[in-house]
């Protein structure tokens, strides 16, 4: 039988050889590697259990334990035996040791430093990032990213849904056939967003020539990234309407991560073929399944992440039997994150631990949005908000740290990190991201924007108590 916990805030998940292979108990323990000095090696190994705060009566198994760390230092003394040598002697002997053209030196041996490998890694995976109108008609595009950017350029790596085709030889347009600038996307580039995925129901607002003008945009925006000394990466759309679905292979300080996104909904069939596009019914979604598994054998990686932009009702937080079925198969195939979004609002995370096998794999049923313009006008003198549409204006930073003991090893979950965030109207009517927080609820009442301020509040029980991390041992 499977059992569901719940964590409120912060997930950490450790696995060793010494993990349990049952199927309810799991055994948690941190590893920290001292530095390494000279040429003595000391390796300290400290393990700590684990803190989740329980929804339910199960229990977690927690065990600690530090095997002594060990060096061997050898220290050689030779004693020096003194004679007496004669006055001659000794002054030849002392002429011969001063005289520059007598001296040998010997080179002290070269020591060759083993390079090191970085065993840890942090991905952030935000939601769908929109371009209404109220979004880029703002004065300067860097003011939307101002206040997240210390979180969204942290991590090695940070992905996020662009919702809109970058065709720059048309203008800018809005809802229902969106289209936005080259300097729009740059600005998330420069918040800290380093992968995108290019596919969902708006790919195709500006037809076939939009696709390929947004290839075109791309392949700027990625030699741009090259001159500014970072790589970024798009897929989910291709050139060729007979090619295989697009992906990427990123190879980022030292760990490698295969990207795949693909969409299951078009608002339009124009340029389907054009587009990672996957439509779902049964005979289709297993055929994904297949492609899936094969790519991943065919790639030799460290994470396999997915996106998904969902066939799904919007504005809901409903997550159907079906669609879990879906993603839990995907990751059976190989891989090991499923990120999922198009509901505009947040949804359930979820951690599966297989106990045997040593693994962690993760599923984000939706993120919501990280910056739109879907909440005009919101609720801000009610006790609670009205409809869903209050529910677009927040957005979710999920900040996930992968861990693994050597290279090549099996990574896991070391910690899982809910960040909120929201889209605020300032008083210049400007639509830019803040911290969903008690301080940009401080930030309301320090300049007497008091409703706000309340509103906030709201806003942050809401998302705490709607949405959860949960954990599924297997």
């Amino acid at each position: 039988m499977k059992k569901y916990l719940k964590i409120t805030a912060i997930l950490t998940l450790i696995f060793f050889t010494g993990c349990a292979s049952t199927k309810t108990t799991v055994n948690t323990s941190k590893t920290e590697k001292s530095e390494t000095i000279s040429t003595v090696v000391t390796e300290e190994t400290n393990t700590e259990p684990s803190e989740n705060k329980l929804g339910t009566t199960e229990q977690i198994q927690k065990s600690s334990s530090e095997p002594a760390a060990s060096a061997n230092i050898t220290t050689n003394t030779t004693a020096d035996t003194k004679t007496e040598k004669p006055a001659e002697e000794v002054k030849k002997t002392v002429t011969e040791n001063t005289n520059p053209e007598t001296q040998k030196t010997t080179p002290a041996p070269e020591t060759k430093k083993e390079p090191v490998i970085n065993n840890e890694i942090t991905l952030l995976f935000g939601g769908d990032i929109m371009a209404h109108s109220v979004n880029y008609q703002i004065s300067t595009y860097s003011k939307i990213w101002k206040d997240i950017k210390d979180i969204t350029s942290a991590p090695n790596l940070t992905f996020g849904n662009l919702e809109f085709p970058i065709d720059t030889t048309k203008p800018a347009s809005n809802y229902p056939n969106f289209n936005s600038t080259q300097k729009y996307v740059q600005a998330a580039i420069d918040a800290g967003f380093d992968v995108f995925s290019l596919c969902n129901n708006h790919t195709n607002d500006q037809g076939l020539n939009g696709i390929l003008e947004t290839l075109k945009t791309v392949d700027k925006l990625k030699a741009q990234a090259t001159t500014d000394g970072h790589e970024i990466y798009f897929s989910g759309t291709k050139a060729d309407p007979k090619a295989e679905l697009t992906y990427n292979i990123i190879e980022k300080d030292d760990w490698k991560i295969l990207f795949l996104p693909i969409t299951e909904l078009l608002n339009s069939p124009v340029a389907s073929d054009y587009i990672n596009y996957i439509k779902p019914d049964e005979t289709n979604r297993k055929n994904f399944i297949t492609f899936c598994k094969e790519l991943r054998e065919k790639n030799e990686c460290d994470l396999f992440i997915v996106s998904v932009h969902t066939s799904e009702p919007e504005y809901t937080r409903v997550i159907t039997d079906k669609q879990n079925k879906y993603y839990m198969d995907i990751l059976e195939a190989g891989a090991d994150v499923v990120w999922a979004n198009h509901a505009h609002i947040i949804k359930n995370r979820k951690v599966i631990v297989d106990a045997e096998k040593k693994t962690t794999k993760l599923i984000m049923y939706a993120n919501g949005n990280t910056i739109s313009g879907q909440r005009t006008k919101p609720e801000l003198t009610s006790k609670n908000p009205v409809g869903e549409r209050d529910n677009t204006g927040d957005g979710l930073l999920y900040k996930v740290t992968y861990k693994r003991t050597e290279k090549g090893a099996q990574p896991y979950i070391y910690k899982a990190e809910p960040v909120f965030i929201t889209t605020y109207i300032n008083t210049a009517n400007e639509y830019v991201i803040k911290p969903l927080n008690q301080g940009f609820v401080d930030y309301c009442n320090s300049v007497e924007r008091k409703t706000w301020a309340e509103y906030i509040t709201r806003r942050i029980k809401i998302n705490k108590d709607a949405t959860k991390d949960l954990i599924e041992w297997q």
